[in-house]
């Protein structure tokens, strides 16, 4: 795939493009990509994806939790074989242009595409003047019918974002077309894991901005050093020891190595149970083993989960 981070002569001319901020880069992203590469074909050309950095909301000041950082879309873009991908620097500039500017004077003066292709929500351009002006642009402009795995289907990100506020990672996967992931360092955290037979890795994350699921325990797979590990992983503020801030805690399965400093990516498979406070260490211990024995379960019906994430 090559990336480029401005508008450049190296570009191919006559490319068909798409255009949008591809944040998850989810299964609708997915179906706008296979039939612009389908279009691109028909034509004899290529396709150019186009994409914004920064997040316009972000832009704009709004607070807005985002499922994949950048690289993570390079990764996802090249994974669903995109030959041509533009980076735009999301300015005031960009920000200010009508839907039929951003095509006449981007897209075709200074980047010779011939034709684009939308998905059936997608927005160019400022909001004042929207999409509804783009019919005068001086290319072809498609859009693609609303893509749906069942007809009852809400695939956006900002739906896939409500599935992982309330926790609900299956859904969330199914409309991602592939499995969410955090990752973040290892810090030290308060030693208490340890002490009740659950060493924990306090995760930081990587990207702030990062959408973390809503407070529980999950099931997950811990990526350490291009290696796959069965884990359990705990989100939230340590209710039962009064704690305040939020955490995200790792465990892995029969695994004792010293990782701090360490960058691990974390797979989310499954939801447990959510956050609890229990009355002493005791049944805290007793609901862990719980969990612990449910993460084994899993892996031992799913042993294809390990093998298959190992190689992302």
């Amino acid at each position: 795939m090559k990336v480029f981070r401005e508008i450049s002569s190296e570009i191919s001319k006559g490319c068909v493009a798409t255009v949008g901020v591809f944040d998850g880069v989810h299964s609708g992203h997915q179906y706008i990509i296979s039939q612009l590469k389908r279009m691109a074909e028909s034509i004899g050309g290529e396709e150019l994806v186009i994409t914004m950095d920064p997040h316009p909301a972000a832009f704009f000041g709004r607070k807005i939790g985002l499922l994949s950082t950048m690289d993570e879309k390079l990764s996802l873009f090249e994974r669903f074989g995109v030959r041509n991908l533009l980076v735009l620097n999301f300015n005031s500039e960009i920000a200010g242009l009508s839907g039929t500017r951003f095509i006449d004077d981007i897209l075709v003066s200074r980047l010779s595409v011939s034709r684009l292709l939308l998905g059936y929500n997608n927005s160019i351009g400022h909001k004042e003047n929207g999409v509804s002006e783009i019919s005068s642009a001086k290319i072809p402009v498609s859009r693609l019918d609303r893509f749906h795995i069942d007809y009852s289907d809400d695939i956006s990100s900002s739906s896939i974002r409500g599935l992982l506020a309330n926790g609900d990672i299956v859904l969330a996967n199914k409309y991602l077309g592939y499995e969410y992931t955090l990752s973040g360092s290892v810090v030290h955290g308060f030693g208490i894991g340890r002490k009740i037979g659950f060493p924990t890795a306090n995760i930081l994350p990587q990207c702030a901005d990062k959408v973390v699921p809503c407070n529980g325990s999950y099931i997950v797979v811990a990526l350490v050093d291009g290696k796959s590990f069965p884990a359990m992983l705990n989100i939230g503020c340590r209710p039962t020891f009064d704690g305040q801030d939020r955490t995200v805690e790792l465990h892995i399965l029969d695994y004792d190595s010293d990782i701090y400093g360490q960058n691990v990516k974390i797979v989310f498979k499954e939801r447990l149970r959510g956050e609890q406070k229990f009355a002493d260490v005791t049944e805290l211990t007793d609901q862990l083993c719980k969990d612990r024995t449910s993460v084994e379960e899993y892996f031992a019906k799913n042993p294809l989960s390990l093998t298959k994430i190992a190689e992302l």
